[in-house]
Formats: C-alpha cells, sequence, structure tokens
C-alpha cells in the first residue's frame, strides 16, 4: 500500500512542484483586484515588499492594522481576512525578509529576528506614519511581540495567532522543531501538514515537493540553524509588555514546541485570548472569519 502511494506521488512529482507557486499567483492576482495595492520600498537596509489597502467605509483612519506572516509563509496568508480587518482601518500586509517578494539583508540568506523587528519598526516609522494594532502569526507573533515590548510608542495593541519564540526547555525544544521543518523527505512534509493543519485537504498532498521547498528556502533553513538562545522570550520578556495584548490559538497545533501556548497565556499581560476548536496553526486560513470578527471586537476595545 505505501510503496503504490509513493509510486503514484512520484508520477505526478512535476504537478507537486507548480500546484502551490500557481496557487500563490492566483492568490496575489485575487488580492490586488480587491483593493490591496503592492509597494517595496527600502526599509531598514532590505527591499521591502508589502500590500497596503485602504480602510472600509466607516473604519478608523488612526488605527492601523499591520500583518506579519510566519515561517516558510508570505503576506499572502492574509488574503481571507484582509478585506474583514480593513473594516478596523487602514491595512498593511508585510512580506518579511526573504519571504514572499521581499530581498535579504546584504551578504546573507537570511534575516534574523532583530532585523526583522527592525523592519517592522521601519514600516511603521517611515511608511505607516502612528502606532499600529500589530496582527501575527508564528514567528510573525514573536516579531510583533518582540517590538511591542521593545518599542510600545509604536503599538496600539498585538494579537499574536498561534505565536513562536517561547523559551521553554531551551535549546532541545527548539532542536525538535528545527528537525520537524528540516523537510528531509515527504514523509516529513505529511508530518508537518498533520502538526500544523487541523483538518488536512486531500488537496495538499498533490502539492507536496512545492511545500517542501517552501521550507528548503534559504531564509528558513539559516534562520532556524542560526537562532540564538537570547532570541527566544522568557517570562519576564512577556510580562514587560505594556500594550493590549490578545492571543488566538488553534486548539490542534501541534506545530510548534508542546507549552507554546501556555506560555504565552500565562505570562503576557492579562491578554484576550480565543482556543478555536478544531483549527491548526494558521486560523487566518482555516478560520478567517473567526479570527476577523475576534480581531474587530479586540481593535473595538483600543
Amino acid at each position: 500500500m505505501e510503496q503504490s502511494f509513493r509510486q503514484r506521488l512520484a508520477l505526478g512529482e512535476p504537478l507537486s512542484r507548480v500546484i502551490i507557486p500557481l496557487v500563490l499567483g492566483l492568490t496575489r492576482r485575487a488580492m490586488l483586484r480587491t483593493g490591496a495595492i503592492s509597494h517595496e520600498q527600502r526599509l531598514a537596509g532590505i527591499n521591502t515588499h508589502y500590500f497596503a489597502r485602504a480602510g472600509s467605509a466607516g473604519s478608523d483612519p488612526a488605527l492601523p492594522v499591520i500583518l506579519i506572516h510566519g515561517i516558510a509563509d508570505s503576506a499572502l496568508t492574509w488574503a481571507f481576512t484582509l478585506g474583514g480587518i480593513a473594516r478596523v482601518g487602514p491595512v498593511y500586509a508585510l512580506d518579511l525578509p526573504g519571504f514572499g517578494q521581499s530581498g535579504y539583508p546584504q551578504g546573507r540568506r537570511f534575516a534574523s529576528i532583530g532585523e526583522q523587528v527592525a523592519v517592522l519598526r521601519a514600516l511603521l516609522s517611515e511608511v505607516v506614519g502612528r502606532p499600529a494594532l500589530l496582527v501575527g502569526n508564528s514567528m510573525g507573533g514573536w516579531i510583533a511581540a518582540r517590538l511591542a515590548e521593545l518599542v510600545p510608542e509604536l503599538v496600539r495593541g498585538v494579537v499574536l495567532i498561534d505565536p513562536g519564540g517561547a523559551m521553554l526547555e531551551g535549546h532541545a525544544s527548539w532542536a525538535q522543531f528545527a528537525a520537524t521543518v528540516a523537510v528531509r523527505d515527504l514523509r516529513s512534509v505529511r508530518t508537518i501538514y498533520r502538526q500544523m493543519f487541523g483538518w488536512v485537504n486531500p488537496a495538499l498532498y498533490l502539492g507536496q515537493r512545492g511545500f517542501q521547498e517552501l521550507f528548503l528556502r534559504d531564509a528558513v533553513r539559516y534562520f532556524v540553524a542560526s537562532a540564538e538562545v537570547g532570541e527566544f522570550f522568557t517570562p519576564s520578556d512577556l510580562q514587560r509588555i505594556k500594550v493590549p495584548t490578545a492571543l488566538v490559538w488553534g486548539e490542534r497545533d501541534t506545530f510548534l514546541p508542546t507549552g507554546s501556548f501556555a506560555f504565552f497565556r500565562d505570562n503576557l499581560p492579562n491578554p484576550k485570548v480565543l482556543v478555536l476548536p478544531g483549527c491548526g496553526h494558521l486560523p487566518q486560513r482555516e478560520r478567517p472569519w473567526h479570527l476577523v470578527r475576534f480581531i474587530r471586537a479586540f481593535a473595538h476595545e483600543l
């Protein structure tokens, strides 16, 4: 049975490599058709791409929202939520350095957490021009929370969606995660599917090679290999965050190291918490309207 399955996958190898790039291309076109505008600007010394969409009628122009994707992802991950979040205020969906259409730091094929934070800070200072609500998924939550800790005057609030960066058991916790995202074979890809999604759409299996290649990019491999203990959050780091915080978690997320949800829930200062039953690591894809309603309610409280 397993051998027969592998043979079928081999026959579909060329298709498996092109499905995800094709879907991402169609998603980009859809975002542009719905009012998002593509921009490129040099921020913190890095050529950076982002989408901007004006706030909807009745939204608050003084409350911009910055959307920050996770590892091996891009700004396109927010395609299902961009319109709904625009009812809060103007929206900016950032491609982090090395991902989507953004470039790398000069002379290097990945950006550290500190460099990612610097790009986000530059976007707020040089493009947005006022404090914003930060919404970050996975690594994007890590970056958003770090900026909120270090430069609270640029942040109105943060919504952390299955955020990464918890210290937990130190190197041991990260090493296990690093081994998974190394995606050495298609079996590893299927493991990530089960960890990342509350329900694995069978169509995902058609694009396994393309999915694997997202994780094999330099921006992912070198970032994971070079992450240092000092870049992770300690409980006191999170407790120093003074802006309003919210935490969204997909109940079936096993992609991040065990204990990550409790770490953020217990150490963020009085977070508003939403747990999504049956959902995995990417609520913006699996539960977009639940997420939009929660973000809008949180923004209203600001």
